[in-house]
């Protein structure tokens, strides 16, 4: 009786587990002498405050029922993820270059998509609304 619950326990495990794929990204921007930062970034996201002088952000991404190949795509061809800068007008501003993030869909349904994005500023700016950030 033992080992039956621990096989059950095991084929549990697994088959939830089964399907997650999971991508941790970096993008780092030099920031130069701007005096305020503008973010124009999908969804929400989380503002820190760290040492460094260059501005990074951090893309966590889960995806479950898909295929590495599908993941791969939306990373790197459809750069559902990524952010670009823009330094045109005298203001430095981050962008998320997919806003739409239309649900992803295979022959077997929609997949289940979790995104994280957290934005590391230089401690020299601080939050003067949600989407703008001001030299001290």
């Amino acid at each position: 009786m033992k080992y039956s619950l621990t096989i059950v326990f095991v084929l549990f495990c697994i088959s939830f587990s089964f399907g997650q794929l999971e991508k941790t990204f970096h993008q780092t921007f030099e920031i130069g002498e701007t005096e305020s930062i503008a973010l124009d970034l999908y969804g929400e996201y989380e503002i820190e405050f760290w040492a460094g002088t260059n501005l990074m952000t951090e893309t966590k991404v889960e995806l479950y029922n898909s295929s590495p190949s599908i993941f791969n795509h939306f990373i790197e061809k459809e750069k559902r993820y990524v952010i670009e800068a823009d330094t045109t007008g005298g203001v430095f501003t981050l962008r998320s270059h997919d806003k739409k993030r239309v649900p992803i869909r295979t022959r077997t349904g929609e997949c289940f998509e979790i995104a994280r994005l957290k934005v590391f500023v230089p401690e020299k700016f601080y939050l003067e609304n949600p989407n703008t950030l001001m030299l001290k």
